[in-house]
C-alpha cells in the first residue's frame, strides 16, 4: 500500500476516535525514582502507596544478554536487553524500548547493540531494563506496517517476552528513538491503524533526532491533526543538537505539541544540544529523569 494511502486511513481512524482503551497519566511520587529498589521511601508501610501491575515474571538473567524471540509472521529474532544486576523478580520494574537509527546495509544489529549499550549506565543506575530490537529494512533503518506483520510486531513480541521472563511494571513502559526510530516513535504513538503498539503500551516516550514529518505525518496540518487527536497528554522528550539537519523539524514539533497542550517541564521537555546527529548516555540520563515518574493507568 502506498504511504500517502496508509495516512489517510490513519487519519479516517481518528475521525471515529483514536482509541477505545485510552489510559490514563499517573505521576509517581517523587522518592520512586529517586531510590527505585525501595517498596516505601522509608521501610514503613505508611509510605505513600502506589499503583503497579506487575507483570510477574520470575525468570531472566542480568547483564548485558541476546534473547531470541518468536514473532508471528517473521520467525525467530534476536532482541538485545540490559538488565541491572539488582535486579529481582520480587520487584516489578520499568521497561525502556530503545529503537536504532537507520543503521546502513547489514548494520542493524550493531546498532541495536549501540543502542542498548547506550542505556545500560542508565538503567544500572536508576534499576530499570532495557529492550533493543534489530531493524529488518534493508538499509537498516525499521519496516512500518503496511506490510503486516511489520516490525511493529517485533517491538509488541519483544516486550511480551521481557513481561513473560521478568517482573516489569506495565504501567511504566518507556519508548525511545533515535532519527529513524524516533520517527517511527512518533507513528506509534500518534497513528492508531491496528498496530500491536500504540499510545497505550507507553506511559510515556522520547525522541533523540527525530521528527513528526519524516514519516508520521506528511504536512503541517496532517501532523496538527494526529496531534490534536492524542487521546492523552502523554509525556514527550525531545533531543536534538543544535547542528542537526532535523533541529528545526524538533523545534516546530516542540512549538506544535505546546499549542496542543503540552506544557514544558511538565509533561513536555525539549532539549536543543551543542552537536549534530548522534545521542549519549548523559542524554539518555536526561531522559530518564525526565519521565521516569510517569506511568499509563487504566
Amino acid at each position: 500500500m502506498p504511504e500517502n494511502a496508509r495516512r489517510v486511513i490513519a487519519l479516517i481512524a481518528l475521525a471515529f476516535g483514536q482509541s477505545a482503551f485510552a489510559m490514563n497519566v499517573g505521576v509517581l511520587p517523587s522518592w520512586v525514582c529517586a531510590h527505585p529498589d525501595a517498596l516505601f521511601v522509608n521501610g514503613f508501610q505508611s509510605a505513600t502507596a502506589i499503583t503497579r501491575l506487575p507483570s510477574n515474571g520470575s525468570g531472566g538473567a542480568t547483564g548485558s544478554i541476546a534473547r531470541a524471540i518468536n514473532v508471528p509472521g517473521y520467525g525467530t529474532h534476536t532482541v538485545y536487553l540490559s538488565v541491572p544486576a539488582s535486579y529481582s523478580p520480587a520487584h516489578p520494574v520499568p521497561l525502556v524500548l530503545a529503537l536504532h537509527g537507520q543503521a546502513g546495509p547489514g548494520q542493524g544489529d550493531a546498532a541495536a547493540q549501540t543502542a542498548r549499550n547506550t542505556w545500560a549506565p542508565i538503567a544500572s543506575a536508576n534499576g530499570f531494563i532495557v529492550i533493543a530490537p534489530i531493524g529488518t529494512e534493508a538499509l537498516g533503518g525499521w519496516t512500518p506496517p503496511p506490510p503486516n506483520p511489520s516490525d511493529y510486531d517485533i517491538f509488541a513480541a519483544a516486550i511480551a517476552d521481557a513481561e513473560a521472563a521478568y517482573n516489569i511494571d506495565r504501567t511504566r513502559r518507556v519508548g525511545w528513538g533515535f532519527s529513524a526510530g524516533g520517527h517511527v516513535m512518533y507513528d506509534i504513538v500518534f497513528n492508531d491503524f491496528g498496530a500491536p503498539v500504540s499510545i497505550d503500551t507507553f506511559a510515556a516516550f522520547a525522541v533523540s533526532a527525530g521528527a513528526l514529518s519524516s514519516f508520521a505525518c506528511g504536512s503541517p496540518a496532517e501532523c496538527d491533526a494526529i496531534v490534536a487527536a492524542a487521546p492523552r497528554h502523554i509525556p514527550i522528550d525531545i533531543h536534538v543538537g543544535n547542528g542537526d539537519p532535523l533541529a528545526n523539524s524538533a523545534i516546530s514539533d516542540y512549538n506544535r505539541f505546546r499549542d496542543h497542550g503540552w506544557v514544558r517541564y511538565s509533561d513536555l521537555w525539549f532539549t536543543l544540544f551543542v552537536g549534530t546527529h548522534n545521542y549519549t548516555t548523559p542524554q539518555l540520563g536526561e531522559i530518564w529523569s525526565h519521565l521516569c515518574p510517569f506511568q499509563a493507568l487504566p
